[in-house]
């Protein structure tokens, strides 16, 4: 049976928007803010009623049109699709050339969505109630056996649990959590990372700074018993904030600064180098008879593979024996035949009597990621939060109204890229290392990946559509740690490749930086300028001979084309401040435009007329022309009520600077001439990056990133660990 991946139902966030029409009467507003606020307390009759309210007070008015909006939104909250569908087109119907018709228009079509999501979700929803569901898959039974509300519900992921031997308690860092229902607590009263019980469960090991900690604790009462001991001192350093005990209780073993494993005596503090070799290790698990050491080593910085060791606990040459994806995390079965890791939502088991290695489909949706064997290593015990992190992509009307997003938990990074007509977007999304590109619908439905047809030799990482939506960057990695550039036509209307890929580049060599550092498409799709041994580079996409524009001694960093394609702009950090550079794209001399003070990034961007570069600098945001006349100041951050600046963009008509207040404040749009700004997105608390604007400058698109809870209660179910080896093993 085909699994589904439900998506959550649209959340859009509140936007109070209060008319000043002349129109508008006084008491109308009073209802209206009357009716956010039951709004927000979900009470959506009452809501509903109030926004009528301010409908038969007041209505040929801004107020009214935005009141019969949140009465739609309101029937959407409290799952009446039918009824929010009339109100959406009524209001459509009646107000076509409102503000906030294009927010409307789409709203529509997310209804339809909404409705067939929530009979996908009503479907798990019967299976989760009974307490019990048989995958259908393997037939494996997982059965449900904590439930987390109200006060003990505060984990929001099983990324970090850690339960006590006596299956009492659960350790998430610094917080316990009782599995009787009482109230969690803090273990310390300092920071305290990665807790981590004892066999004997008389000890918790933690990260408090660099420092290892160890203190005692009661395994009936989960409390501490006596004072922190630190074990050692923060000069030493570490590269995981992981520890594992040995079975006896008496050391633990962690990774180094110096990617090492070493072993860690409790009673004595003593220090034994357990490994030392060039790779990077990954967080060490001791075997359960206490002679050997499991970890995950990756070899090669430049590959996101991992080979599965097995080193003696007294030191010596490690044995490798498995080379996969995954495996950073490893743990032991309690009689010592397994090793299991995760990769993804994903288990992998390995027998290490006969090689024989597993791979397990949990149904994640409803039992939630595994965590841990129980005590007595019978069951497999999984943890459902009722937290999600809620990666977003999401898209707001320049003239006002709520964002909605787009992205249904991708985790989006990079400007988006609009297609011709304006309803496509696409956006980059990292999945365990890999990068793939979405064709998203500005109307809702079902996101759609681009679809890599290209012959080459070896794995094809993608990273970069070109602006015009026309062309994709991808790289084959060598083994050497230098990368090999292609260049391949897309489709985005079709989502696939739409010819061959082109080599355009060998061996580049991006010095260890990311790929949003050291490149940027020209604004036609015919060019790349790349951080090529630290100097910048010109690429064709036609495979011609690349041109090196700039050769100097320092490091260039973020290469940024002018909208004209002439002019490639780049900094480079010199003397404890950033400088930025505009050199023609053809060669020649680069002229520097500006000197900022300090080594943090700033935000800046181009004019739509390649003239000018808008920036921001000491809580001023200036305009400096690139021909070296006079820098014109258009706003300060203190008059605009902006704390800090985050990233700036220029809008395609030329006439507006979008900017995001720090990193999760409200979007700020900005006239380039200077004067009053608007502001959008003021109740989306959520971290912003990547600002874009739309092609007709009416949209702009951000990428976003919060926790939120997105269902009642958080739970933990467990499945027998010889029936899934039975059953998989068929």
């Amino acid at each position: 049976m085909k699994k589904i991946t439900i998506f959550p139902a649209l959340v859009i966030v509140l936007m109070i928007s209060v008319s000043t029409n002349s129109e508008t009467v006084p008491e109308a507003e009073q209802h209206f803010e009357k009716a956010n606020e039951l709004l927000k307390r979900m009470d959506y009759e009452a809501a509903i009623a109030e926004y009528s309210k301010v409908i038969n007070l007041s209505s040929d008015s801004k107020v009214a049109q935005d009141a019969q909006y949140w009465i739609g939104q309101s029937h959407l909250r409290a799952g009446k699709f039918d009824d929010a569908q009339a109100t959406f087109a009524k209001l459509i119907e009646q107000y076509p050339t409102s503000a906030i018709i294009p927010i409307t228009k789409l709203m529509v079509e997310r209804v339809e969505q909404a409705k067939k999501n929530e009979e996908i979700r009503r479907t798990i929803s019967n299976a989760s109630n009974k307490g019990y569901i048989i995958d259908p898959d393997t037939n494996v039974k997982y059965i449900k056996t904590v439930t987390f509300v109200g006060k003990n519900d505060v984990i929001e992921n099983a990324d970090d649990l850690n339960l006590s031997p006596n299956g009492k308690f659960l350790l998430c860092d610094n917080l316990v959590v009782p599995l009787d229902g009482s109230k969690p607590f803090d273990l310390v009263d300092t920071a305290a990372y990665g807790g981590t019980w004892s066999p004997d469960g008389k000890k918790v090991a933690f990260y408090s700074g660099d420092a290892i900690c160890v203190v005692p604790v009661s395994p009936e009462t989960g409390r501490p018993t006596g004072p922190v001991r630190k074990l050692l001192d923060s000069n030493i350093g570490y590269a995981s904030k992981k520890v594992s005990w040995s079975p006896d209780s008496e050391k633990l073993v962690f990774i180094r600064r110096d990617n090492n494993i070493w072993t860690l005596s409790v009673k004595d503090g003593s220090l034994t180098q357990i490994t030392s070799h060039p790779g990077r290790e990954g967080v060490p698990a001791w075997s359960p008879d206490g002679k050997t050491i499991a970890y995950g080593m990756k070899k090669d910085k430049y590959k996101y593979r991992f080979t599965l060791c097995l080193v003696s606990a007294e030191g010596g040459a490690p044995r490798e024996i498995i080379e996969r994806r995954g495996g950073y995390y490893p743990s032991w079965s309690p009689d010592g035949k397994w090793i299991l890791y995760k990769k993804g939502g994903k288990i992998h088991l390995f027998n290490l009597n006969n090689n024989q290695e597993l791979e397990i489909t949990p149904p994640v949706e409803i039992v939630g990621d595994f965590f841990s064997l129980s005590p007595d290593g019978k069951k497999m015990l999984f943890y459902r939060p009722s937290y999600g992190y809620k990666f977003g992509l999401k898209v707001v009307s320049a003239s006002g109204g709520p964002p909605l997003d787009l992205g249904r938990e991708r985790s989006f990074y990079g400007a988006s890229v609009w297609s011709d007509d304006r309803r496509l977007i696409a956006m980059g999304d990292n999945e365990e290392g890999n990068v793939v590109f979405w064709i998203i619908s500005l109307s809702g439905g079902d996101l759609v990946p681009l679809k890599m047809d290209v012959s080459v030799d070896g794995k094809p990482f993608a990273f970069m559509v070109s602006p015009n939506a026309k062309n994709l960057a991808f790289v084959i990695k060598r083994k050497d740690g230098t990368e090999d550039l292609f260049a391949v036509p897309i489709s985005l209307q079709e989502a696939q490749t739409t010819g061959s890929a082109v080599k355009v580049f060998d061996g580049w060599n991006k010095t260890g930086l990311g790929y949003n550092v050291v490149a940027s498409w020209s604004p036609d799709g015919s060019k790349i300028a790349v951080i090529h041994r630290g100097d910048v580079w010109i690429i064709s996409v036609e495979g011609d001979e690349p041109i090196q524009i700039t050769k100097t001694p320092e490091l260039e960093i973020y290469p940024a084309w002018s909208p004209d394609g002439k002019m490639v702009s780049y900094e480079t950090i010199l003397q404890n401040a950033r400088h930025l550079y505009v050199v023609p794209a053809s060669g020649g001399k680069a002229k520097k435009i500006l000197e900022l003070p300090g080594t943090r990034k700033y935000a800046y961007g181009w004019s739509v007329d390649s003239k000018k570069l808008a920036f921001e600098s000491e809580g001023i945001i200036s305009i400096v022309p690139v021909d070296g006349s006079k820098t014109q100041h258009i706003a300060k951050l203190q008059d605009l009520g902006i704390k800090g600046l985050f990233c700036l963009c220029w809008s395609q008509d030329g006439k507006s600077i979008a900017c995001i207040e720090g990193n999760s404040g409200p979007v700020f749009i900005i006239p380039a001439e200077g004067g009053k700004a608007t502001i959008l997105a003021t109740d989306d608390n959520s971290s912003k990056y990547s600002l874009s604007w739309s092609p007709d400058s009416k949209w702009i698109t951000y990428s976003s990133e919060r926790t939120v809870k997105i269902r009642p209660e958080g739970t933990i179910w467990e499945a027998d660990f010889d029936e899934i080896l039975t059953k998989v093993t068929r």
